[in-house]
């Protein structure tokens, strides 16, 4: 395994930045320089890191320290340069100029970047550095989100590729996805695709319930900890159209038009109301005077919030009794044989689903392990593999995609269906990921 003693991170007083340190501390054992734009702010990430770990004993691997007076002196001794900076390629393209002047040979450099070109990024290095070079998607928290995805580009040094990737594995605890330098890597580009195209459904059905509608047919029994759209509010409404706009204008495959931000997530955002940072997006919470807590959601036709509603949606009861009881596969026999339009649009995204996280298989991650891993570790959702078995393997799945209309992407078309088709049970018990 690779050895890795001293670690600089870059932009080490933001909660990623501070969480990651934590991480290669712990873990890892290793000397960290923790580095911001200001002496101060590097301390405020130490507290964080030692927070997030909940043990102070990482605090004496860490050394507080700014760009500009300890940038030198920290790449030079280390031998991995974790760059967390801003989500943009002005400033990340800046910092790495200045870590390339310091640089030793050998040493890796990475950033934790959810979809900027890896290749890109990498030109600011010399051949040595390039090679050396990789995206580190992290996910935040980092202590309880144990995901990494690790992104190659074309002039990286395959055998360090795989060397980083045990050391993240065995070192660091990660669960570690291979994956190509394509635009939003795997998760997020399998993820952001379900919860737009749900998001664009909730516009086109906002006379029957919208956005609480669709997230009450997508609810725990599907596979997943939090609604889709909860899961939008949650991560951001600027952060979704970050990820969707750069996915729409960056891709061109059978799922191009559900990469299109639906108008009224535009208004949202213009208005201020991000999600649940800001206290209003798809969702409004508040308290009564009496300190009730009450729950409402945005209408999208009026522009209004309603308080939020609940629906009489029969297999939506049914199948959430039988994850409770776990009962997995009469769950989706209830969510197959179910009648009226809920029930439709409710095969219709897990079909999506199924179809689009398998078809990214070639392209974005060489097998669908890899997919699989990073829906289960990233997002909390049941992996499409694990789905393709509960719903009876792999004639019935391909059955279950051809009713909705869905493309059945090779790697379904060409399974032997004698097989098991979820590889990962013994990395990840897909059960966990259902709510009753």
């Amino acid at each position: 395994m690779r050895e890795i003693k001293t670690v600089t991170i870059l932009g080490a007083n933001g909660s990623m930045g501070a969480g990651s340190a934590a991480i290669v501390a712990a873990f890892g054992e290793a000397k960290v320089y923790m580095l911001a734009r200001e002496e101060a702010k590097a301390k405020e990430g130490i507290t964080k890191a030692i927070k997030s770990v909940r043990t102070d004993t990482i605090k004496t691997r860490m050394i507080a320290g700014s760009y500009e007076k300890d940038l030198q002196k920290a790449v030079s001794e280390s031998d991995w340069v974790f760059e967390l900076v801003a989500e943009s390629y002005e400033v990340k393209e800046k910092i790495n100029s200045e870590i390339a002047k310091f640089r030793k040979p050998g040493t890796i450099v990475s950033t934790v970047s959810s979809g900027l070109s890896i290749e890109r990024l990498s030109k600011a290095f010399d051949l040595d550095g390039q090679k050396h070079y990789f995206g580190t998607h992290f996910f935040n928290p980092p202590y309880k989100m144990i995901l990494c995805e690790l992104v190659s580009h074309k002039g990286s040094d395959k055998k360090v590729f795989l060397e980083l990737g045990k050391y993240l594995d065995q070192k660091l605890r990660r669960a570690v996805v291979y994956t190509n330098d394509t635009p939003a890597f795997a998760g997020n580009r399998i993820g952001f695709q379900l919860m737009n195209e749900i998001a664009q459904y909730a516009e086109k059905y906002s006379d029957k319930g919208g956005i609480a509608l669709m997230d009450t047919i997508m609810g725990g029994f599907t596979g997943r900890a939090m609604g889709p759209l909860a899961t939008v509010d949650f991560v951001g409404l600027d952060v979704h159209k970050a990820i969707v706009d750069n996915l729409y204008e960056q891709t061109k495959d059978q799922a191009h038009e559900t990469f299109k931000l639906p108008s009224y997530i535009q208004k949202l955002i213009d208005a201020g109301k991000l999600g649940a940072k800001t206290g209003e997006g798809f969702i409004k919470r508040s308290k009564t005077a009496d300190g009730k807590r009450e729950k409402f959601v945005y209408n999208i036709s009026t522009g209004n919030y309603d308080p939020y509603p609940k629906f009489n949606i029969e297999f939506t009861k049914v199948a959430s009794k039988k994850i409770a009881a776990s009962d997995y596969f009469g769950a989706m026999n209830v969510i197959k044989e179910a009648k009226g339009f809920e029930a439709e649009l409710c095969r219709y995204f897990l079909a999506r689903y199924i179809s689009y996280s398998l078809s990214i298989v070639g392209e974005v991650v060489e097998t669908k392990e890899n997919a699989d891993a990073a829906m289960g570790f990233g997002f909390n959702w049941v992996p499409a593999s694990a789905l393709v078995d509960y719903l009876g393997g792999v004639v019935e799945a391909k059955k279950f995609l051809a009713e909705s209309k869905i493309e059945i992407p090779p790697v379904l078309a060409n399974a032997n269906p004698k097989e098991k088709f979820y590889k990962l049970q013994n990395k990840l018990d897909a059960r966990a990921l259902f709510r009753g």
